[in-house]
């Protein structure tokens, strides 16, 4: 990752995902589905202009996901949980684990490694969690009642 080829992917990245962003915001969609769209248009794995590099792309997109937890993390109240009590508490560890059981329990049928399909169903559980709270303060509804069950808190 140096030099031309590392600034022509950014701005490739920066490109695709203001492209991607106006027509979420066009189409009056979140602007995380704009988001993904965009990253999608410059996969090394789609025609057209692309992040040839794979390692490259990996680490743009792990970067996105790390700016997303950190929106969802500035946005995020703890007086809010211990304020809901007992379905933050609870609730949300309990669907967690339910989605480890099920990614674990579907993965065996398929014969992956049990840790392995424990890691996919953490990473579908947090991640589908910080796509929800995300969507949720995009529409200004972060203590709607509904908004509240979603994300477990």
């Amino acid at each position: 990752m140096s030099g031309a080829p590392f600034f022509r992917d950014i701005v490739l990245v920066f490109a695709a995902a203001l492209l991607g962003g106006g027509i979420a915001r066009l189409l009056r969609q979140p602007l995380f589905v704009g988001y993904v769209i965009g990253g999608l248009l410059v996969s090394p794995f789609t025609p057209g202009p692309a992040i040839r590099d794979v390692a490259t792309f990996e680490l743009m997109a792990q970067v996105g996901v790390v700016l997303l937890m950190f929106s969802i993390g500035v946005e995020f109240s703890l007086h809010e949980v211990t304020r809901v009590g007992v379905p933050a508490l609870v609730g949300a560890p309990l669907v967690m684990v339910s989605i480890v059981a099920l990614a674990v329990g579907i993965g065996t049928v398929a014969g992956w490694p049990p840790v392995q399909a424990a890691a996919v169903g953490i990473v579908i559980s947090v991640a589908s969690t910080m796509v929800v709270a995300k969507l949720v303060a995009e529409r200004g509804e972060p203590h709607a009642p509904h908004a509240r069950l979603a994300i477990g808190t």
